[in-house]
C-alpha cells in the first residue's frame, strides 16, 4: 500500500470536519483513487499548494474558548504522508522527559515520572504555564529546529508552506510569522521538535523535567536550587519567543501540594481530580487538611492512585 493511501486511511479514520474548501471526508472518498494519485503527483511535481486553515472556536466546559485551526482534507492527507516518513527519524531522538504525542506514552506516564523523581528527593517544584504555546511558535526558529533532524529542501518547503498558509476567519485571512495550527496533523511533532532543545538543555543539568506538550514541571532537591532555576527557565523560553504566565506559574513543593495534568500532588499521595480549576484548588485544600492520612485508596471514581 502506498504511503499516500495509508495517509488517506488514517485521515479518514479520524473523520474530521471539512476545511475552507468545504470538501468532506465522504466527498473525497467518492473518487479517492483518482484524488490520491492527483494529490501525490502535485506534491512530486511541485504544484501542490496548501490552503489556509479554517478557524473553529470551541467552548470549554468552564466557559472559556479554544481556537482550532483546521486544514483541508487534502492538506491533512499530505501532512500525514510526510509524518509517516519523518516520524521514525525524529521520534527516536526525543528526550525521555517529553511524554505528549508519543507512542506508548500518555499523561499517566508523566504523572508516574513525577512520583519517581519525588521519591528520589526532588521535592521542590517550578510549576509553569506557557502563554499560548502553539500560537507563539516562531516560524523561523521552528524551521531551523526541523533542519537539525531533516535537512531536506523539499520537506522544509512543505512545512514552511503549511505554517505560513494563514488562518481564514470571519474577518478575513490572517497571516503571521508565528504560530502553528493546533488542529493540524503535523503540529504535534513540530511542537515537540520546537521544545526539544529546551528539554535537552534542562536534562543536562541537575534539574529534572517532566513535560507533556506545553505543560511542564521542573523539579529540584532544594529550595535554593529551584529559586535559582526560575530565571534560567524564563530566559530559555524567551530565547524561543515564549513566555510563562505569571498568574499560573508558581514555586511549590510536595508538602504544600500542587496540580499537574489533572492530578493533585500532596506529600506521598497523587490523586485524579476534576479538570475544573476551582474544584482542583478545593481538592488540594481538602487533602492538605488531611495531611495525617499517608495514602489514598482507590475508589470507584478514581482511575489510578500512585504512591
Amino acid at each position: 500500500m502506498s504511503n499516500f493511501q495509508q495517509a488517506w486511511q488514517k485521515v479518514a479514520e479520524n473523520n474530521g470536519c471539512a476545511g475552507i474548501d468545504g470538501e468532506t471526508i465522504d466527498k473525497f472518498a467518492k473518487n479517492q483513487t483518482i484524488n490520491i494519485y492527483q494529490l501525490r503527483d502535485s506534491v512530486n511535481n511541485g504544484t501542490y499548494q496548501p490552503l489556509p486553515c479554517k478557524q473553529v472556536i470551541m467552548t470549554k466546559n468552564n466557559g472559556s474558548t479554544r481556537q482550532l485551526k483546521i486544514p483541508t482534507v487534502r492538506d491533512r492527507i499530505v501532512q500525514q504522508a510526510l509524518l509517516n516518513v519523518i516520524y521514525p527519524v525524529v521520534e527516536a531522538k526525543f528526550s525521555t522527559s517529553s511524554f505528549a504525542y508519543r507512542p506508548n506514552l500518555s499523561y499517566l506516564n508523566a504523572v508516574e515520572t513525577v512520583a519517581q523523581w519525588r521519591d528520589q528527593g526532588y521535592i521542590w517544584v517550578f510549576d509553569a504555564d506557557i502563554v499560548k504555546f502553539f500560537d507563539n511558535i516562531d516560524h523561523q526558529k521552528l524551521l531551523q529546529a526541523v533542519r537539525v533532524y531533516i535537512d531536506n529542501p523539499g520537506i522544509l518547503c512543505l512545512i514552511k508552506a503549511w505554517i505560513s498558509a494563514g488562518i481564514q476567519t470571519d474577518e478575513g485571512l490572517i497571516l503571521s510569522p508565528k504560530g502553528i495550527p493546533q488542529g493540524a496533523v503535523i503540529s504535534p511533532i513540530l511542537a515537540n521538535i520546537y521544545l526539544h532543545n529546551f528539554d535537552e538543555t534542562i536534562t543536562a543539568t541537575d534539574l529534572k523535567l517532566v513535560r507533556y506538550a506545553d505543560d511542564f514541571l521542573i523539579l529540584a532537591q532544594t529550595q535554593e536550587r529551584i529559586f535559582q532555576a526560575k530565571p534560567e527557565i524564563i530566559h530559555l523560553l524567551d530565547s524561543l519567543g515564549l513566555m510563562i504566565n505569571p498568574e499560573k506559574t508558581q514555586i511549590t513543593n510536595f508538602a504544600r501540594g500542587f496540580r499537574f495534568l489533572g492530578h493533585g500532588f500532596l506529600e506521598n499521595a497523587i490523586f485524579p481530580l476534576d479538570t475544573n480549576s476551582e474544584k482542583l484548588k478545593s481538592g488540594i485544600e481538602k487533602f492538605q487538611a488531611k495531611k495525617k492520612v499517608p495514602t489514598l485508596h482507590k475508589n470507584k471514581k478514581s482511575k489510578k492512585i500512585y504512591r
